[in-house]
This record gives C-alpha cells, structure tokens and sequence, in this order.
C-alpha cells in the first residue's frame, strides 16, 4: 500500500464558496498572528507523506461561524515527548467569508478547532480571483494545478518591485509580466529603461526599441538641476560661482525663445530649445563685464565644459546640431506610445550611454513621463503609464552609500511618492534591494522576490513585506528558478508561485555565456572575431 494512501489532497468543488477539505489536526494554541496545531496521529507517522503535506507554505483552513480562517505552514516540530506526533504552527493570511476573501482575521478560532486542508477550489478563489484585471503569471505553490494571478489595477496604482539574486530570472519575470499586461491591456503605454539592451528581442513584434544611434535627446530639454550636474559636477571646486553663473546665462538663452511661444512665463526649468550658441555668448557677455578684481576661472571652466560636450561624439544624441529643433511632441509621442498603434511598449537601450551622463539621462527620461502625466492629467485625452526601471540600485540607491547619483534619485523619488496621482507607476527591478532607497522601495505597494542569496537582502525585503508572510520569507534563499514570493497589494495575500514557461522568442536577451560549452573547441573565424570586435570598439557599436 503506498504511503500516501491516507493522505487528503485537493478536491474539487464550488469556485464561488469554500469547500470542506479533509480534516489535519485540533488547534492548540491561537495568537493574532497565528495557529499552532497537533496533528493527527495517523497523518503523522506517514513519514514520506508528512513531508508533502506540511511543506512550508502548504496552505490549510479553519471554520469560524459562516467564515473560514487561512493559514500558511511556517514551521513542523516534533512534540515534546512523543515520536509519532507533529506540531505545526501556522501564519494567519486572511478570512473568507460570504463577502469574499479579505486580510487580516476578525473573528479568531478557539482551542481544539478542527484545522482541514483547502482544497484546490479553495485556493482559487483566493489566489486566482475572476476579474477583468485579472493577469495569470503562473501556478500557485505547492498546488501545480492552482492559477496564481495578479490584480493588475492595484498593482499598477500603487507601484511595484521585482527583486532577487543575478540569474533567478528577474528579466524573464518582467516580461512575462509585461506581456500578459498587454495582452490584457493592449492600449497600455509601458517605458522600460534598459541599461543592458536585453529586452529587444522580447518586445520584438509588439515594442518599439529605441537605442542611442535613433534616440534624440535634446540638451535644453534638461531642467536646471540637470544642467548643474552635466555642466558642472559635483563636489567640484568653485561650483557655487559656476552654478550662479550658468542660472544667469541658461535664462538669458532661454528668453531668447520665449517670444516664439508666447509664454508670460519663463524660468530655467521651462522646456523651451535654446542655442548653445546663445548660452556661450550669454557667459562670454557675462565674462567681458568683470570687474579686474573678480575671478574669471569659473566662468572659464564652465564654458570650456559646454564645449567639450558639444565636441564629443559619444554624446551626439544630446548635443548635434540638430537638438536645437523644437522635437518635443515627436519624443514625447515616440516614447509613450501616441499612438499605439499595436506596440503599446517602448525600450530604451541605455547600454550605449556614456556611464559620466547616464544619471542625467536617466533623469531626463523619468521626469520627462512624470512632467507630461502632470500636466496632461486634466486633459481628456489622458492616459496613464507605466515607468519600469531594470537595475534599480544604479539610479535610486540607498542614502548610505556614497555615490553621486542625485538627479535620477530624485526624478524616481518624486515618481514613487507622486506618481499615483497623476496616473504614473513605476516598476523597480533590482538584484541588491539593500543597496536601493528605502524612500523608493517604501512606495512600492506589491514586492515581487526571487531567490535572494544576500542576508541582508533578505532582511530587507523583510522589512518591506506584509505582516503574514514569514512563512514565504523563510523560503526566500531556497527558491528555485522560475519561483517567486508575491506580497503586497497586487495580491489577495502572499503567496508562493512557479511561473509560466515564457517562449524563447519573448524572453530577454539575458543569457550569460556558457563556459563549459565554449571551451570545448578552438575558435573557427579567430581573425574575424578579433577585427570584427576591434572595429566596433572603436566605432561604439555593440
């Protein structure tokens, strides 16, 4: 006779109403968090079934009045005393009554309550609920055969993060989301920051991918904490005398432009084009009226950093001859996806970049869908969008760190803690969340995690996690690729998932080379790689 012969597994039944699963145990003991239960003797000397049925995260049910209590197994013990008996504590996730699933337990089990095991309909009521902004992502753990499902409009209105470890499939993760978002939304409007190039290939046939050999950038589209940190640096020497110049010379050259709009108003942060041309000759007129006591080396050092960014061709997609034109509605339009038209994606390749501006262009581009959300909010034809920024930890880091990174920190801040209100999410994607910004990470309504191989990592996420998910927490280093542990707003409760197999044509361009298989032969075309990789070193072109 097969050991688990005498085990429950999950039926059938209703998916609107809970059904009654086989009976587990009696409570013991009841605290506002959690459960402790005495197993059934039979069930626990069946070894080999024990194991399978009290696998952490394993979910069971308790009946209270017209409700049922649900709990999640967050620890087996053996009882004092005895070689046959289990005791098992469970962590309170949530209640289920005739209104439907809701957090948190109003009226709590007493002692030597019947404790049963949720049945597969059970559980799909609770973590696949049928709504029209519903996004299945994959199964439900450890019931293979369970939907788990995100709700994509608590998801989106409160910002979300997707973390864990190099090689878990973060990257696959986001697409697999993104794409199951669009095909539930196909009129959404998703940016995606990409600092490695990967996900070209996912979004292929309904994304448009931009790089920086097509990206137009304008300079004077930057505000003037922007042009502080391009034009002058920081911790600088003498930067005050260089930030009160250019403040000066930025709004003379800017006024220059102001009669073509019509504005009454105009300050250093309005996104109108202006000459570099006109700033050189702003800070030249500003130079020729020094008095011979005042200093002239700042305005020198500032006029001779203009022209170095203009002369470099690392930075053309900001600084041509052809940023001066008035492209705003075209990139604007470019980026957010006005109109769809099928591909309601847009990637940004910022792997060609140069590393010493990529802060400010991320900044640019953030603030950029922020200010538009803003100022289209009261418009008819608005629109929210969707802000997913890969490798968190480079632009929002943690304020402990010392780094240099402070536009982009501050664009994605105000993101995080403004942008619901004007119809912008943000989507994080990191491997270090300890190295993130809590004020950042805070605002993140619903946390996706990988397996975290960190400590501190994982006490972060931790920190970050409703109360509930300790038994999910625990199993954070002992995640296998393609699982994740999903907490927060987007979900009913917290729960333990196995993610849908993604096609290889829709994944990312993510994959490491592989060592093993490389060097079991010599290579063929030696010489071709060697100049073929010479010349696009020297041309930048990956």
């Amino acid at each position: 006779m097969p050991h688990s012969s005498r085990f429950p597994s999950g039926g059938g039944g209703s998916r609107n109403a809970p059904s009654h699963g086989p009976l587990i145990g009696h409570i013991t003991d009841v605290t506002p968090a959690s459960l402790r239960l005495d197993v059934d003797q039979s069930l626990a000397q069946e070894t080999v079934g024990a194991a399978v049925l009290f696998r952490l995260g394993t979910i069971f049910k308790v009946a209270v009045a017209d409700s049922f209590i649900f709990g999640a197994v967050c620890s087996v013990d053996q009882k004092e005393g005895s070689t046959h008996s289990l005791s098992v504590q469970i962590d309170l996730l949530g209640e289920l009554g005739p209104s439907g699933f809701s957090r948190g337990v109003k009226t709590f089990p007493l002692p030597g309550s019947a404790v049963l095991k949720a049945t597969n309909a059970d559980l799909a009521i609770i973590f696949a609920p049928q709504s029209d902004d519903s996004i299945r992502i994959g199964t439900v753990f450890p019931n293979g055969d369970v939907p788990a499902a995100l709700q994509s409009e608590a998801l989106l209105s409160k910002h979300f993060a997707i973390l864990g470890s190099t090689g878990t499939g973060k990257s696959t993760m986001v697409a697999l989301l993104i794409h199951r978002m669009v095909e539930k939304h196909p009129n959404a409007h998703i940016v995606i920051l990409d600092p490695h190039g990967e996900y070209a290939s996912a979004f292929s046939s309904n994304g448009v991918h931009i790089s920086t050999d097509d990206l137009a950038l304008p300079y004077w589209l930057m505000n003037f904490e922007e042009h502080v940190e391009l034009f002058v640096g920081r911790n600088t020497a003498g930067r005050e005398a260089e930030i009160d110049i250019l403040k000066n010379c930025l709004l003379s050259a800017r006024k220059k432009a102001a009669p073509i709009y019509k504005l009454s108003r105009l300050t250093v942060d309005t996104p109108v084009p202006y000459k570099l041309t006109d700033l050189l000759q702003a800070i030249d007129a500003s130079l020729g009226s020094l008095e011979k006591a005042d200093e002239p080396r700042p305005y020198l050092k500032l006029r001779n950093k203009i022209e170095e960014l203009r002369g470099d061709r690392r930075f053309a997609f900001m600084f041509s001859g052809m940023m001066v034109q008035d492209t705003l509605a075209d990139l604007v339009s470019k980026l957010m996806r006005f109109p769809v038209e099928g591909r309601p994606i847009s990637t940004l390749d910022l792997s060609g970049v140069p590393a010493d501006i990529v802060d400010v262009v991320v900044s640019l581009l953030s603030r950029l869908v922020f200010d538009f959300a803003m100022w289209s909010k009261r418009h008819s034809g608005a629109t929210p969008i969707l802000l997913v920024c890969e490798e968190a930890h480079r632009y929002v880091p943690h304020m402990a760190l010392d780094t240099n990174i402070q536009s982009a920190r501050k664009s994605l801040e105000r993101i995080a803690k403004e942008g619901r209100k004007y119809g912008v999410s943000l989507g994080l994607v990191s491997q270090r969340p300890s190295d993130l910004s809590e004020a950042v990470l805070s605002q993140c309504g619903t946390i996706i995690s990988m397996r975290l191989n960190n400590g501190k990592d994982r006490q972060f996420v931790a920190n970050t996690m409703p109360d509930g998910a300790g038994s999910f927490l625990a199993a954070l280093p002992t995640l296998q690729n393609r699982e994740c542990i999903i907490a927060g707003e987007g979900v009913a409760c917290p729960m333990r998932v196995q993610l849908d197999f993604l096609d290889e044509h829709r994944r990312p361009a993510s994959d490491d080379p592989h060592f093993s298989l490389a060097w079991k032969q010599d290579i063929d075309c030696l010489n071709n790689l060697v100049s073929d990789t010479i010349d696009n070193w020297r041309r930048g072109v990956r």
